[in-house]
């Protein structure tokens, strides 16, 4: 064999390897990354119109993975007739497994999947970020009221009455017309006053008044004209996360601001309400962590904020399946 020949057969041996490693890469690139799951099971699998259905997360990464958001959200807008109530953060346990679960209620009957959460990763050898998604599940709604009115069952013919039961029943009458004769020859009674009524007890402030008051104290405060302004930002922030947690059963001083955005309900985060919310926490946290010292007059018009996102907070309808749900 030549040179010229054996440079032929090393170059078509290299080509041939390299065509073999190509074809191998994509192979094992999807191997490592079905090692990822994210199974959502729901309890109970049917349920009826209107109450609510626990999904149970249970997510599985590669070591090589890390998530960079512990809370599920869902990757698209839910279904017309679904509410999201809540989602909880997920717990790892000691083998490398997530567990988490979130609180749906469907207000439409019939057979319906289960809406898709995804969870934002990053593979830290390569750099790599990604969303892991998870795997279908479907529940079935049944009404509360059945299709069609049931039939009526043991119904008799109607019986003759006996004539001893038209004589007894003909002496009661004669009884009932004298004693309403009677009655009528008494004096009338006198006139009993009226009961005195007591006025209703006012009503408890509920957890939008409270926080309107906390608001009032905060700025008749003046933190900020006295160079608090720190303290200033960090009380309002505080007055949206307990309107949260009393109004909406949030558990909103344990989570972080991107955590608590997405776990918002629909009807807080629909129509702007989570790009304002979104605005008025990145606020304070840049005061808080970064150290940005605003002056006074943007620190009023913070609080103003805060108040109208409060205020249109309260004023978010309720989806109109839950008011017409037949509970």
């Amino acid at each position: 064999m030549n040179n010229k020949q054996m440079l032929l057969f090393s170059v078509g041996s290299v080509s041939l390897w390299c065509a073999v490693l190509t074809a191998a890469i994509p192979g094992l690139a999807a191997a490592q990354y079905q090692t990822q799951s994210f199974r959502v099971t729901s309890e109970p699998v049917r349920a009826t119109v209107g109450d609510s259905v626990t999904l149970r997360f249970r997510v599985t990464l590669d070591e090589r993975d890390l998530l960079t958001d512990s809370v599920p959200r869902p990757v698209a807008e839910l279904p017309p007739g679904v509410r999201l109530l809540s989602v909880e953060r997920l717990r790892r346990r000691p083998d490398r497994v997530f567990e988490g679960k979130a609180t749906l209620a469907y207000f439409r009957p019939g057979r319906q999947r289960v809406p898709v959460f995804g969870l934002p990763y990053a593979r830290y050898v390569t750099g790599h970020r990604g969303m892991i998604r998870s795997d279908s599940a479907e529940v079935e709604i049944v009404p509360v009221l059945a299709a069609a009115n049931p039939s009526l069952r043991d119904i008799k013919e109607l019986e003759p009455v006996p004539a001893a039961s038209i004589f007894w029943l003909g002496l009661g009458l004669a009884a009932l017309g004298l004693a309403w004769y009677a009655l009528r020859r008494r004096p009338p009674a006198r006139e009993a006053p009226p009961p005195m009524v007591m006025a209703p007890a006012a009503p408890p402030p509920d957890a939008y008044q409270i926080a309107l008051t906390r608001l009032t104290k905060i700025e008749q405060e003046g933190w900020a004209l006295r160079g608090e302004v720190d303290r200033h930002y960090e009380a309002v922030g505080d007055v949206l996360r307990d309107y949260l947690e009393a109004a909406e059963e949030l558990p909103a001083r344990e989570r972080t601001s991107s955590e608590l955005l997405w776990s918002l309900p629909p009807r807080l985060a629909e129509s702007g309400l989570r790009r304002r919310f979104q605005q008025v926490l990145g606020e304070a946290d840049l005061v808080k962590f970064a150290r940005r010292r605003p002056d006074p007059e943007a620190a009023s018009v913070f609080l103003t904020e805060a108040g109208e996102l409060l205020a249109a907070w309260r004023n978010a309808a309720r989806p109109a399946e839950e008011l017409d749900a037949v509970r």
